[in-house]
């Protein structure tokens, strides 16, 4: 028989090394796709300059933690959490379910003024195994809400 024959449906050589020779390299791309999928797309902790503040148990619903990052804040509102950042040299309090800044300003928990009419600095937020994470290098920054025309209730 001449080596370049035809033997068979799978070729001249695998038709003599056999049936294995043709399954065996379809199981090894396949674990190497099962595992390159793992890698690269299973989730992962947030990177970059994200920075853990906290437990996701730890924010109740209708109130504001102080956190880790300085003059912020974490707050959940309606199952979703929000971080606030007072503005530079204007102290930020949270009473009566609402922020209050230097100004006498009124702010929403998800850092909003009412209205629209402006709101804090807010930060990126993520969640990762039950671990919040803000990410205090990349604010994302609003114009502070115009001060209104009589100073809201102080907070005590």
């Amino acid at each position: 028989m001449k080596p370049w024959t035809r033997i068979g449906p799978l070729g001249p050589f695998r038709g003599r090394l056999g049936l294995q020779w043709v399954i065996a390299p379809l199981v090894v791309g396949a674990v190497l796709l099962g595992f390159g999928w793992y890698l690269f797309l299973r989730p992962h902790p947030p990177g970059g300059s994200f920075v853990p503040v906290g437990k996701l148990s730890s924010f109740a619903e209708g109130t504001a933690t102080p956190v880790d990052v300085p003059g912020a804040f974490v707050t959940r509102s309606a199952g979703q959490l929000f971080a606030v950042l007072q503005e530079d040299g204007c102290t930020l309090q949270f009473c009566h379910g609402r922020f209050v800044d230097c100004r006498g300003a009124v702010y929403g928990l998800d850092g909003l003024a009412p209205g629209g009419a402006g709101g804090l600095t807010t930060l990126p937020v993520a969640v990762y195994r039950g671990t919040v994470y803000v990410d205090p290098d990349h604010p994302i920054v609003r114009a502070p809400a115009p001060e209104p025309a009589r100073a809201a209730a102080p907070c005590g």
